[in-house]
């Protein structure tokens, strides 16, 4: 069983704990997430006041743990411990305008028209940069060719840009660049 100062339970079928975790035990309690096999679920971050705060959803053998950690400018990232979480938080970053340290820094939702952060504290945060070309990571070496695909395709699902690297019929790397239908609306539904 999992346990850890401050932890308390959440009445639900499923056992559901929350935890305020400082920083340096928010990683710790990560590591133990993944050196347990669980999963992190979600990351997503929020203002709580002049606060900004990051939260987790950590499943454990033994039910689910949602850690909160406190983030002014920057909170421990989580992508060495479970890649997924790079894309989150890379989605924290453009939506609220706090950086996890390590990991991929690229934009993930905005690109390029945000003149702030739609979830962040302050408006007109940040500068729109100048439109640039976006840093696709590229694979090199004999017989790699790149397919590009969108940003606009047909189907069923949003909007977005593909680079398939591959030899052959195997795919050696796939980049995504999603978002083009995010309009950063959010701050318009703020009290």
């Amino acid at each position: 069983m999992m346990n850890y100062k401050g932890m308390e339970k959440i009445a639900c079928p499923l056992p559901v704990w929350k935890l305020d975790a400082d920083q340096d035990s928010w990683r710790e309690i990560a590591r133990d997430c993944a050196e347990s096999d669980g999963r992190l679920v979600a990351l997503w971050g929020s203002a709580a006041g002049e606060k900004f705060l990051v939260h987790a959803a950590l499943v454990f053998a033994e039910g689910m743990l949602i850690a909160t950690c406190p983030a002014e400018d920057s909170f421990p990232g989580l992508e060495d411990l479970f890649p997924h979480a790079s894309r989150m938080q890379r989605a924290i970053f453009d939506l609220c305008g706090v950086m996890s340290r390590g990991g991929d820094r690229r934009p993930w939702l905005d690109h390029g028209k945000w003149q702030d952060f739609p979830l962040g504290r302050q408006r007109l945060q940040k500068p729109v940069p100048p439109e640039s070309d976006y840093p696709f990571v590229s694979v090199e070496g004999e017989g790699v060719h790149e397919i590009a695909v969108g940003p606009v395709h047909a189907g069923i699902i949003e909007p977005g840009h593909f680079r398939f690297q591959v030899v052959g019929e195997k795919v050696l790397r796939l980049e995504e660049r999603l978002g083009y239908k995010h309009k950063g609306i959010e701050k318009a539904f703020e009290g």
